[in-house]
């Protein structure tokens, strides 16, 4: 009786053995990169990402506390679509411009630029107004701001949010707001504007007037603030800013 002899091909065998073990170190690989994925992505979605600090930069009307009100406090930061947020604060009627930054693992940093009001309007229904000329809603509360009003001067009334484009409204609004930037004393005795055929009449707390041109150089009010703390001691009744490179004092005669 013959006998078969089985001879297995070392080569082929050792062939099969490697690629069975390539595959299992793909698969231990695939296993352990996707469990590192589900790893990260629960520890990403974790509380240690939550918003939970906010730095508010850039207001002076509109409280901090107001404004982080306003935000998702608890949400990812992962998922938190910042660019929607500020465009959403951007319709607060104070807050001009938002800008916010993600600051991991747990803060924002919001940056605005507000409408700062700078004067009421009167002769008719009060209006606060912004130093560009938009109307701006009065605030609740009983918050009053102490600003300057402008009187003696009949315009079509604009609705809240929306910008006046007069030309004494204008001068009116952009004189406040230059005089506010620099943080000029005068502005604090500053209580009445009346537009005037082509200038800006000013009444002072103590009854005296300051002349301003309808464009206000910001040189200009420095100037005017120098002589102004320089002439109050001597009792002035008007100063005169219309003219160029000169401001006039006029004193009572007598």
């Amino acid at each position: 009786m013959r006998h078969s002899t089985y001879i297995q091909n070392q080569e082929k065998t050792d062939g099969f053995h490697s690629a069975l073990g390539r595959r299992a170190k793909i698969f231990i690989w695939v296993a352990v990169i996707a469990l590192l994925g589900v790893a990260a992505f629960l520890y990403l979605r974790s509380d240690a990402f939550a918003l939970k600090r906010v730095a508010v930069e850039g207001n002076t009307v509109v409280p901090d506390a107001e404004i982080t009100g306003l935000l998702p406090m608890g949400e990812n930061l992962f998922s938190l679509d910042a660019d929607g947020l500020a465009a959403r604060l951007s319709r607060h009627p104070y807050l001009a411009r938002v800008q916010i930054d993600k600051v991991y693992p747990d803060k924002l940093v919001v940056r605005v630029t507000e409408r700062t009001p700078a004067c009421y309007l009167a002769e008719g229904p009060l209006q606060l107004l912004a130093g560009n000329g938009t109307v701006l809603p009065l605030c609740g509360d009983g918050v009053v701001f102490d600003l300057p009003v402008v009187t003696g001067y009949e315009v079509e009334r604009k609705s809240e949010l929306e910008p006046y484009s007069d030309e004494f409204i204008l001068a009116a609004c952009g004189l406040c707001a230059e005089m506010q930037r620099q943080a000029l004393p005068l502005f604090d005795e500053l209580v009445e504007i009346r537009p005037q055929t082509d200038y800006i009449e000013g009444l002072l707390a103590d009854g005296a007037r300051i002349l301003f041109p309808l464009e206000n150089a910001p040189s200009t009010l420095a100037a005017l603030q120098a002589v102004y703390t320089r002439e109050r001691q001597s009792g002035f009744t008007e100063l005169d800013a219309r003219y160029e490179r000169q401001i006039i004092s006029r004193h009572r005669t007598g």
